[in-house]
């Protein structure tokens, strides 16, 4: 039975934080090389029909969708989706796309500048190539992306690399990787999904995305739930690249000690306390019933149902594993609703 003085301690630890509802990878009709569907304009309209609070708009080969009148901090995540390949991968199919998310166009500029094989043009209506890399030349990119304040993200993996080797799709720790893709149904969530358990197994700390790839109209189907302070880039960023966010349309929060979710701590003699709640409006449909599941590396150790109107928590003894995470399933379905990030032991 959790006890008042521990959920108060959960809530003390995203004090003055709310739950926000938002897509972390799409695309807009911003002219140049974009390739979307909507304008922004069309995009604000829409989110506001949708409870959607933001947007990650990636648009490729160019920063010009971040100069536009329409875009607003806070309203729309900065960045771009570009493709590399991998030289030296012993991948099938050694080419991937990867999601690069800034406060704004700055740091992406001064990043893609300091990268010549990008062959930035330079300024607002600067456009970039897609660039070969080696692995090594890879992982130095991604610590320049974590090094300028932005973070990364390998979407949709399995959909565009092809191995039965996991290692393949991973290149840092601390990066996200794209498990829900377009829906939570889809076939490719459930390959993406098992590609990150496999990278669980093998030790690698990376954190479960969602992502709609929208290149036409807003949806609300891979939605990510983020607790920030405010409204804006820097507090969405801050907590993306911590691992302290929700792949999925509910939120679930998690610490142990003062670690939150997406961090790690000696588990020794400490407690976890979860709480999972706010659900989007997407998801809390009439009769349906929702499960909620904590793992370990082991396997399922704790399941409750849970409402979808209300916020649930709970307490753990912790034990002696390498991590805890915990999910939501709508039970009416059987589709999972939401997917949270690990806390690991640091042991």
């Amino acid at each position: 039975m959790i006890t008042e003085q521990e959920i108060l301690k959960l809530e003390n630890l995203y004090s003055g934080c709310r739950a926000y509802h938002g897509e972390l990878h799409d695309h807009s009709a911003s002219g140049g090389t974009s390739d979307g569907k909507c304008t922004l304009a069309e995009w604000i309209e829409e989110m506001k029909e949708l409870a959607m609070d933001f947007a990650a708009i990636l648009d490729h080969r160019q920063v010009r969708h971040m100069y536009l009148p329409e875009w607003k901090d806070g309203l729309f995540i900065g960045g771009s989706e570009p493709g590399t390949r991998i030289s030296d991968s012993t991948a099938q199919g050694s080419s991937l796309h990867y999601n690069m998310l800034f406060t704004g166009p700055e740091p992406l500029e001064k990043l893609l500048a300091e990268f010549p094989e990008y062959q930035f043009s330079g300024g607002e209506e600067g456009h970039f190539v897609y660039p070969s890399f080696t692995t090594e030349r890879f992982g130095k990119l991604i610590d320049t992306v974590k090094a300028y304040g932005g973070f990364f993200v390998h979407p949709h993996p399995k959909q565009v690399m092809v191995s039965d080797d996991p290692l393949n799709y991973w290149f840092r720790d601390e990066t996200g990787i794209e498990v829900f893709y377009n829906e939570p149904e889809s076939t490719y969530t459930a390959q993406n999904y098992a590609l990150w358990l496999d990278l669980l197994k093998a030790g690698k700390r990376v954190w479960a995305c969602a992502g709609g790839d929208k290149h036409a109209h807003p949806d609300a189907k891979a939605l990510t739930t983020i607790y920030a302070e405010a409204q804006t880039n820097a507090d969405f960023l801050s907590h993306l690249r911590a691992g302290d966010f929700t792949c999925g349309s509910a939120g679930i929060r998690m610490c142990i000690g003062d670690t939150k979710t997406g961090g790690k701590t000696a588990f020794a003699g400490q407690k976890l306390i979860l709480a999972a709640g706010d659900f989007h409006r997407s998801v809390r449909l009439p009769d349906h019933t929702f499960r909620l599941d904590l793992f370990d590396d082991k396997g399922i150790v704790f399941q409750s149902d849970i409402p979808c109107d209300s916020t649930s928590y709970f307490t753990f003894d912790t034990a002696d594993c390498a991590f805890y995470r915990a999910e939501i399933t709508d039970t009416s379905t059987g589709t999972l609703v939401a997917v949270g990030n690990p806390i690991w032991n640091d042991r």
